[in-house]
């Protein structure tokens, strides 16, 4: 073999190697872009669910502020009713406001469990979206679970209607109480 045989067979050697590593760099360029891309799609997951939670929070409030002007009502009726009346004695008045604080608390009660209710089921569908997302790779894109996001706003609902939930698989929600 000759020196340029030789030094032919080293350059091919070194050429290899060069294209190896740089096939290499660009493979682990791809997997961590990949990966970024993956991460940014369940950050914009994240902000969705997030604004959904905001609005759930803005019409909670509003619906308080409603439940207050009727409540600000009633008192206005009972008021007039009790003017008029001026028979009324202390006890059914004790009985009036303690049905009310019932009431009241039961309102409260529906909402906060609802809102507990609601806010475990979207990280439960956020966590097992992102850890299917981690598993099976860049497949295709899944969005968060509309049922699991909806049925705490179900729950409100049936709540504040005095209805038996319908089996929604999330645990204890409002019940009836006669009064």
């Amino acid at each position: 073999m000759t020196v340029g045989e030789r030094s032919s067979n080293r350059l091919a050697s070194n050429l290899e190697q060069l294209v190896s590593r740089i096939e290499n760099a660009y493979a682990q360029r791809s997997s961590e872009l990949e990966q970024v891309s993956g991460v940014l799609g369940n950050m914009d997951k994240l902000v969705d669910v997030m604004a959904r939670v905001e609005m759930q929070a803005i019409a909670e409030r509003q619906l308080n502020e409603k439940l207050e002007r009727l409540n600000l009502l009633v008192e206005k009726l009972a008021a007039r009713e009790a003017a008029a009346t001026k028979e009324i004695s202390i006890e059914e008045t004790l009985r009036k406001v303690i049905k009310g604080v019932k009431v009241t608390g039961k309102v409260m009660d529906i909402v906060a469990g609802s809102l507990g209710i609601m806010v475990d089921s979207i990280s439960a569908a956020v966590k097992s979206d992102g850890a299917a997302d981690t598993t099976r790779g860049k497949t295709g894109t899944e969005s968060v679970d509309l049922a699991s996001v909806l049925s705490p706003i179900g729950s409100i609902l049936q709540g504040l209607l005095g209805t038996e939930p319908v089996d929604s698989g999330q645990g204890k929600t409002g019940t009836k109480e006669e009064a």
